[in-house]
């Protein structure tokens, strides 16, 4: 059996995604050798998400590959929402990949597609997630020049427009002192370790090298900036998530609009440059949500007085585990309410220089990346799942369906949204 790996997301010769990086590393501790992807009898290829269907279906036909006569199996995070693969792959390992590989090279393709993981287009078999992630594969150099380091899978939270906290349960490298350890060693030789970690506030930053980048909560960050632990980075960014804080209590993740804006000055006084990623579109936003970031944007204009902080936007998009992917996308009008705050920023009174704004998803974009998603046409997007069962929901996500639907409810009750 000739095994040949593919990662749409990286054309170049020799330049690997941390999925395939990993794959590389396990077969080689079994001995496998990897074939070429024109002469391999199964392709793997590992998706980032499954925005990268397209991406793949031109890479297997650069290669001369016909998925319809070479099985190919998908894995890496894309996987958590298989279905819209279904017309290429032959299977998908939803979850962590090592009992898969270890099962298809020791004994065979039939055993390893019967496996609980394995998700297989057609059938209609409940297909449970793998959580073994194999700690014990090495740090990773990245192609950004980062050497990553592995801290923790899944999220401590269940923000509600969240796959990654919907998918798979969270759980902790179990050897986490392992990290302290690498993180020095690599830092010692010159490298720049990062922490692989949803929020990487749950470390003690006080143990480790200097850091470049990193992600963190805004409640993770205040005892970090109260005894100065904060200096030890360069970038930080935060998920703010929605535009005001009516938004951000009802998917779970509150956060006061003035507690943000002190705590962004007082992180950039430190030198540090700050991100801030926000969801233009959530179900239920107003005018008055967009209103108070024109508020927050005012107050940083006037009270800051180093750094910028850069805004980046995203359009809501729904996931098949997340209890707002439950809920219809009926309209587009976040992108009006966008389009009217990016002008007032850039030709008006929020004109400032503590200030960048990245722009998100038009809808017609928008539109395109929620069908992947949720492997669907678009009018099913407006008509939503609060009747219908979604196709991927075959997969064992962290809630069943009606929990999803029932949380979708509570939301929209919450922000005035009528369903």
């Amino acid at each position: 059996m000739r095994l040949g790996l593919i990662d749409p997301s990286y054309k170049q010769p020799n330049l690997f995604g941390l999925g395939l990086s990993w794959l590389r590393w396990e077969l080689d501790r079994l001995g496998v050798e990897v074939w070429p992807v024109e002469t391999a009898d199964i392709v793997l290829a590992s998706v980032q998400s499954q925005q990268c269907v397209g991406d793949l279906k031109r890479e297997l036909k650069r290669r001369g590959v016909d998925w319809k006569t070479r099985p190919v199996v998908i894995g890496g995070g894309g996987a958590y929402a298989p279905a819209v693969f279904d017309d290429i792959a032959a299977a998908a390992c939803v979850g962590e990949g090592r009992q898969f590989i270890d099962t298809l090279v020791t004994e065979g393709v039939e055993v390893a597609l019967g496996l609980p993981e394995v998700w297989l287009p057609g059938h209609n078999r409940r297909v449970i997630p793998n959580e073994q992630f194999p700690w014990d594969c090495p740090p990773i150099r990245f192609q950004d020049g980062t050497t990553r380091l592995w801290v923790s899978r899944g999220c401590r939270r269940s923000c509600l427009f969240c796959q990654t906290g919907w998918e798979s349960t969270f759980r902790q490298r179990p050897d986490i002192e392992t990290v302290y350890e690498q993180a020095h060693r690599l830092a010692a030789n010159g490298e720049k370790p990062f922490y692989t970690s949803n929020d990487q506030s749950e470390l003690d930053w006080s143990r480790l090298p200097k850091m470049e980048h990193l992600s963190a909560t805004l409640d993770g960050l205040r005892p970090l900036l109260t005894d100065g632990r904060i200096t030890k980075a360069r970038s930080i960014r935060v998920g703010v998530e929605g535009v005001s804080e009516r938004l951000r209590r009802a998917v779970g993740k509150p956060m006061a609009t003035d507690d943000l804006v002190r705590t962004s000055i007082e992180i950039m006084r430190r030198g540090i440059t700050l991100r801030w990623f926000l969801i233009a579109g959530l179900p239920g936003e107003t005018d008055e949500d967009f209103d108070e970031l024109k508020d927050a944007v005012l107050a940083l204009k006037k009270y800051c007085d180093k750094g910028a902080v850069m805004m980046h936007f995203h359009a809501f998009l729904p996931h098949p585990a997340a209890p707002l992917g439950v809920l219809p996308i009926v309209d587009d009008d976040y992108w009006p309410r966008f389009d009217e705050f990016r002008r007032w920023f850039f030709s008006g009174p929020g004109a400032t220089s503590r200030v960048q704004i990245m722009a998100c998803a038009q809808p017609k974009t928008r539109m395109q990346q929620a069908c992947m998603n949720m492997a669907c046409s678009a009018a099913d997007i407006r008509r939503g799942w609060l009747e219908q069962e979604n196709p991927n929901w075959r997969v064992q996500y962290n809630c069943d369906t009606e929990t999803r639907r029932r949380l979708a409810r509570r939301y929209a009750k919450q922000v005035g949204l009528a369903i």
